[in-house]
């Protein structure tokens, strides 16, 4: 039993990856045209990084998806990858000829594009690393000033 969790633990973040890179995909082929995804910043609702720009379209500028998404429930974003036209009757997305898994696949991209997950242990140490040489150099600095100061002592 243990190993089945440890392998699990092991694997699932690799099937995660492949599951947003078919996702991407699956956007590529049914969102891109019109649409891009801006992930959004936790708590500020203010964009972080762009996603790569929408390829070609006919429209003249492109939906971003980010700040739309954000305000969704995953139930709402589910019925809107079913069948966008009960939601918005005038909306010019479809989403018929995608396949069900490739739905899914759309829906977990979605939904990890506009919440992205948090940063690599290695990310996070290496800037934690950085900080923490830029603080060192900035004491020994401090440290050459106040030696290279004469003392003001009394007579």
């Amino acid at each position: 039993m243990k190993r089945l969790s440890l392998l699990s633990i092991i694997l699932i973040p690799g099937l995660a990856v492949s599951a947003t890179d078919e996702g991407k995909l699956a956007f590529e082929k049914a969102c891109a045209r019109c649409h891009t995804v801006t992930p959004q910043s936790h708590g500020t609702g203010k964009s972080t990084t762009a996603s790569k720009p929408a390829p070609p379209k006919t429209r003249t500028r492109a939906i971003d998806l980010g700040p739309l998404l954000s305000q969704r429930t995953p139930e709402q974003l589910r019925t809107w990858i079913a069948a966008p036209t009960q939601v918005n009757r005038k909306t010019n997305c479809d989403t018929r000829l995608l396949p069900e898994a490739d739905r899914d696949l759309l829906f977990t991209f979605l939904a990890l594009s506009i919440h992205p997950p948090p940063p690599q242990r290695e990310e996070t140490l290496r800037k934690q690393l950085q900080q923490d040489l830029e603080a060192r150099r900035a004491r020994k600095q401090r440290k050459a000033q106040d030696l290279s100061r004469p003392s003001q002592g009394k007579k």
